[in-house]
């Protein structure tokens, strides 16, 4: 269990109220927001200080008196995060070039994540039944944060995590990507060339079966540009 999770009821909605805040609060303006006495804020503020999820500091006001405590989150702003790591993406992506050896390393990529992301070779199981292999993409889709919706007999991605409005992945990303869902479909002999990607989705991106060259169904995935 994280030390998060055994933070009490109150102090989560105080720490919530500092993250949620661009600059440093003090008690009485977290106070102010929960509805609560500067008093109980300022002790549980003064737990998630020692307890490391909370900084404190000082800031001169030109006036009388002691100035007021500040409290600032210690963890970091969710889209630097986000950002520092596209940037990671796209130098992995320009250090593999062009070409198709390029593509082939990439796929390689994707496929080698799939197989390090727990339950994704395995048969797909859904609350104890088998489904089929697109609707067992959905929950990594999810997670991914690409807003899966199924329409019909087609998966389709409503957001793509990796564009941003100054930020869209290098190709080579987005087959890394093409890899690791051609693994999830179809682990089984020949079933990871039977993937196709198109670009240009109408609507997102868009995971679909395609008409079948053998008895099992071909899939047919289709990229588009999403924000």
């Amino acid at each position: 269990m994280s030390a998060r999770a055994n933070l009490s009821a109150a102090r989560r909605r105080v720490l919530e109220v500092v993250e949620a805040s661009n600059d440093a609060m003090t008690a009485v303006q977290v106070a102010s927001a929960l509805n609560l006495h500067h008093n109980t804020v300022r002790e549980h503020l003064d737990a998630l200080v020692d307890a490391g999820f909370v900084t404190v500091s000082t800031k001169p006001t030109g006036k009388r008196g002691r100035p007021a405590l500040r409290y600032a989150s210690t963890a970091p702003d969710p889209q630097q995060m986000v950002d520092a790591y596209l940037l990671l993406l796209d130098a992995i992506a320009d250090t593999l070039g062009e070409g198709e050896d390029a593509r082939a390393t990439a796929l390689e990529i994707g496929r080698r994540w799939a197989e390090l992301t727990p339950g994704t070779v395995a048969e797909p199981v859904v609350d104890g039944e088998e489904v089929d292999r697109v609707t067992a993409l959905i929950p990594y889709l999810a997670v991914m944060g690409f807003a899966p919706e199924v329409s019909g007999d087609t998966v389709v991605l409503r957001s793509c995590p990796l564009v941003t409005r100054n930020h869209r992945p290098r190709d080579l990303v987005c087959t890394m990507h093409e890899g690791f869902l051609r693994a999830v479909v179809g682990p089984g002999p020949g079933a990871y060339e039977r993937i196709k990607f198109l670009p240009n989705g109408p609507d997102g991106c868009q995971i679909s079966p395609a008409e079948p060259a053998q008895e099992e169904p071909e899939l047919k995935i289709v990229r588009a540009d999403v924000a």
